[in-house]
Order: structure tokens, then C-alpha cells, then sequence
């Protein structure tokens, strides 16, 4: 029985072609919002809930702690960015200015970056 539903292309009562064509969608777009370090960091600011901050922050290499964590990023494949609009975060009054992004294989992948 198993085999004539997928010998007929359909799954979950929907077409197989469709879930492919959904999965293929979603994963050029993730690849796209991954593909450089500053699309990846603005796409990080936005799942952080600060959609304004990153559309219109300006991201530059932050060379003092790129200088200073030479070894440190160097080994974990990493940059760190920051911020000329940084988001501020309320529950720590602070502004999240510095951010680490890391390359895995080809793509991005950000996080923040406190010296602390």
C-alpha cells in the first residue's frame, strides 16, 4: 500500500512534488541568509526580535578584538563585527554592539560577542 502512494507522488494527502519544491525554497533561502557574514549577522539581529536595527545598522570589521583575539578566532574560523546602530537590550540595559560570526563550510553563522 505504501509503495503505491509514493509510486503515485503522493504523501500526506499532498503531492511530493510540492513538498519538494517547499523544501528546495527553504533551503535556497536559508543558504542565501547565510551565504555572507553581514547577511548572516543582520538575519541573527532579526531573529533576536530587532527587525529595525537590522535594516538599517551599518556592520564593520571590528579590528581592535580582531587584533587581540588573533589565536582565539583564528581558531574557531571566526571575525567579529560590530555595530554603528546597535540594538539595546532592556532586561540588561546594554547595547549589543559586538558580534562573532563564524564560517562553517561555506556559510555564516553570527552570534554575540561580549568580552565578559
Amino acid at each position: 500500500m505504501f509503495a503505491n502512494i509514493v509510486s503515485k507522488g503522493e504523501i500526506w494527502g499532498g503531492n511530493l512534488k510540492k513538498l519538494i519544491g517547499i523544501v528546495v525554497i527553504l533551503g535556497v533561502i536559508f543558504i542565501l541568509l547565510h551565504s555572507t557574514p553581514k547577511m548572516a549577522l543582520r538575519f541573527h539581529i532579526l531573529l533576536m526580535g530587532y527587525p529595525k536595527e537590522a535594516l538599517i545598522t551599518d556592520i564593520g570589521d571590528n579590528k581592535i578584538d580582531n587584533r587581540i583575539d588573533m589565536k582565539k578566532l583564528a581558531t574557531l574560523n571566526a571575525k567579529t563585527y560590530t555595530l554603528t546602530k546597535p540594538p539595546f537590550e532592556k532586561d540588561t540595559e546594554t547595547e549589543l554592539d559586538t558580534f562573532l560570526v563564524r564560517k562553517i563550510g561555506f556559510l555564516y553563522f553570527a552570534e554575540y560577542y561580549s568580552l565578559l
